[in-house]
This record gives C-alpha cells, structure tokens and sequence, in this order.
C-alpha cells in the first residue's frame, strides 16, 4: 500500500539531475538502482564462490575462513588507501583487519571444535546442493525487496515533510520511521529464516540416509521447501519478529543478573536481589521459548515455535550441552565475512561511482554515499546465503544430541570426526553419546559404524 501510494510520487520528486532539483536532497533513482544492482550481483557471485571454496575444502573450513575474512579486510583497506586515503573508508578497512586479526588469535584453541561441525553441516549441503539454489532464490527477493523499500521510505519522507501525512502527536514521524524499520527487518528475518528452515529439513533427511544415497534428493528439498512456506509459515512468521529482540534482552541481561557470592542482611538488598532474580528468570524463560534452536527445531520435526524452543532447551540441558551450544565461533566467523564481503562491495560501489561519474544523491560526500549503499547491499545479500551454514551447523548439533547412532550408521567418519574434536574441547561432554554409540555396536551385530570391539565400555558383558 506505501509503495503504490508514495513510492511513484518519491520517484517523481526526486528522479531529476542534481543541478535541476530543488529540494535539499535529491535521489537519482536511476544510479541508485543501477548501483546497487550490480553491487547485489557481485554480491552473489563472491558470496558463492566462497561459498564453494568453504565446501571443497570442508576440514581446514574456520581456518579458510578466518583467513578470507583477513584478507577481505585487508584488500578493503588496501583499495581504500589507493583511492581515497585521507577518506573513512581505508579506516574502517584497517579497523576490521585488526579486529580480524585479534579474533583469530583468542579462538585459536576453539577451532577443531567448529571445524568439526561445520564440515559436517557443509558435507549435508554438498549432498543436496539444491538448498543452495533456494538461497539464492531468497537473495534475488531481499534484494528487490532492499531496492523497493527505498522507494517506499523516501516516499513517506517526502509526503510527511508536504503534510500529505499529517503528524497526530508530536514526535509521531519518528514513530512511523521506525514502524517501517520493524516491517523491513521483519521481512528480510523471514526470507532468512525460511532459507534456514527449509536446510534444517534438507539436513534431517541426510542424517537419516547413508553416504551415496541421493535418490530421494529432489522429494526431500521440495518436501523441507514446501513446510517451510505453508505449514511452518506462521511459526516462521512469529518466530523473525521476536527471536531477534529475545537475544539481545539476553544479552543485555547480564547487567542486572543477581551475583550468587553476594550474601547480605540488609532488606533492600534481599529485595533488590529478589527483583534481579525474576527479571533474569523472565529473560532466561523467554530465551528457552525464542531461540535460534527453534527455527532448527521447526524445520527437523515441524513443532510449532513455543514447542521448539522449549524441546531444544531440554536436549540440551540433559546432554549438559547448554554451555557447549552457546559458543559462537562458527556465527562470529560468518559474521566476519559477511562483514568484509559487504565492505569489499561498498568497495565496488565506491569504484564505480568514481569511475563512471555518477552520482547517487545531492550531499557533499556523494561517494560515501555509494559505499554505504554498496555495503548494505553486500551484507544483506551475502547474509542470506551463508544462513545455510549456520541452518546446517545447528541441525547438526541438534541431531548429534538426539541421535548420534543414526549419524555413526550412516556417516561413520563423520561421526568420528565430530566425537574427537568435541572430546578435545570440550572434556567429558561425549561420555553419554559414547556410551549410547557402544550400546548399538554391540546389540547390533551388523554395526556398520567406527566403533571397534576394544572401545566398548568395560561394563558391558
């Protein structure tokens, strides 16, 4: 409805030359999109090919991309100087590769751990790359949907500065700005998440099946595909709006945790503690219901949001992995790329603008203008291609804890794999799935897996 109603009448006002305009900012909508196109394109092939080179070479993967990320930021920084050194752009380059460069060094001992894991999510996707043609399906769509919502902001802009929208309140024009903010995060969160969703599905599937066994491929995407836009919409739908905001009131919750080791008798303190406590309770009860497990959930078994949420939560603490799932290595590591990807596309736009004179807008600093647009785009763009990743690295936690017999039956090296890292790492946390894995070799005679008659527990007869 904004855009029919306002989208034409911004383009009307603002497609113009800069030297014929007469308002204070003007938009060369032409420019606009013709940059950001080609930066969403360029986007997408970079993204891919890393993408691809992640895959191929699936064991040394965090240390591939750690050192992407690293030379991501530094070719940025490098073209930043050769174009523009005295300029913001070269510094933010050199920023995100001592950023880089630090991060490596403090999760260094992490590393087997993450490897582990996502060599097994990439070998789920290299089984039935069609996932990958699903993202890039959803790459076109928030592109679009990046370029059309511009269309639609400055729209409501120019008819709220006319007085088509009229201010009911003082102060109601940022309210507005902000309720389109939510409705853009919003839908980019469920082209996101429904990419996420539909590669859970794809990864249960290949849980369940023996290496070479890709007959059933094609049922099983359009299968994991089809929930994810009918069925699961709603949980989908529910689940972008509020997970999001949950992790951060998470994270910020850590401030007004109550400290265990503090014991006192003064009255407002007790009270004082006793209000911290049902706060952090709140948040905590809420993170169980709202996680990013929920989404993995949804797609691997098709429970609704609330139910997903609270299913991962139990597995997790009667495994004693809830501190195991909280590292964040593999998401910080895409994160990193997707930063230097979207930096290395502002690049591109930033080149392109000086190379073909254009100009985006009427402000003094109009090539900024182009990397920021440029950036933006990249790290849209790019973010949804590599939500197959950590889609594929969450279902292969979640089943790893649910059913590792079934991953030593069919993918016995795998297996293997993820149970030493994890036994490296983290000490102790594989005693249960071990236990469970020698249980089945032994009842089971036929056991196809890695297990060896010596590593059977001394308990069984």
């Amino acid at each position: 409805y904004l855009g029919r109603t306002y989208g034409g009448e911004s383009q009307r006002l603002h497609d113009e030359t800069i030297e014929d305009s007469d308002t204070s900012i003007t938009i060369m909508y032409t420019n606009l999109i013709y940059v950001a196109g080609l930066s969403g394109i360029f986007a997408m092939v970079i993204s891919g090919l890393t993408l691809l080179l992640m895959t191929s070479i699936a064991q040394k993967i965090v240390h591939i991309a750690l050192g992407l990320a690293i030379t991501f930021s530094f070719v940025w920084g490098t073209m930043g100087i050769g174009l523009s050194p005295k300029k913001v752009v070269p510094a933010t380059g050199i920023v995100a590769l001592a950023l880089t460069v630090a991060y490596t060094f403090i999760v260094w001992d992490r590393i087997p751990f993450a490897s582990s894991n996502l060599h097994a999510g990439l070998m789920g996707i290299r089984a039935n790359p069609g996932a990958v043609l699903v993202a890039f399906l959803f790459q076109f769509l928030a592109l679009g949907w990046s370029i059309y919502y511009t269309f639609v902001v400055v729209g409501v802009y120019d008819a709220i500065q006319v007085g088509e929208i009229g201010e009911i309140f003082n102060g109601s024009s940022w309210l507005i700005y902000i309720l389109l903010g939510i409705s853009y995060y919003w839908t980019l969160q469920v082209f996101l998440n429904i990419v996420q969703v539909t590669v859970a599905g794809v990864i249960g599937s290949w849980w369940y099946k023996a290496d070479g066994d890709t007959a059933s491929n094609a049922a099983d995407l359009r299968f994991a595909f089809f929930r994810s836009c009918f069925y699961s919409t709603g949980s989908i739908c529910f689940g972008s709006l509020v997970v999001g905001p949950v992790r951060v009131l998470r994270q910020l919750s850590a401030f007004f945790r109550p400290s265990e080791e503090v014991n006192s008798l003064l009255c407002l303190h007790e009270c004082l503690h006793f209000v911290q406590t049902c706060m952090a309770s709140c948040v905590d009860s809420l993170a169980d219901r709202f996680s990013q497990w929920s989404f993995t959930y949804v797609g691997l078994y098709g429970y609704g949001l609330v139910d997903a949420g609270l299913h991962s939560a139990e597995l997790f603490e009667k495994r004693g992995w809830t501190t195991i799932v909280s590292d964040d290595l593999v998401p910080n590591v895409l994160f990193m790329i997707n930063l230097a990807l979207a930096g290395l596309t502002g690049m591109l736009a930033y080149s392109l603008e000086q190379i073909e004179a254009l100009s985006l807008t009427s402000l003094g600093v109009p090539r900024m203008t182009s990397f920021l647009v440029g950036a933006l785009v990249g790290l849209v763009v790019s973010s949804v291609l590599f939500g197959i990743i950590s889609s594929s690295v969450n279902s292969v936690i979640v089943l790893f804890a649910a059913s590792p017999v079934d991953f030593e039956q069919n993918h016995p090296k795998l297996s293997e794999e993820m149970r030493n890292a994890w036994r490296e790492v983290w000490p102790g946390c594989m005693d249960v799935l071990d236990m469970r894995v020698q249980v089945a070799g032994y009842l089971d005679p036929t056991f196809n897996g890695s297990v060896r008659p010596s590593e059977r527990h001394p308990l069984l007869p």
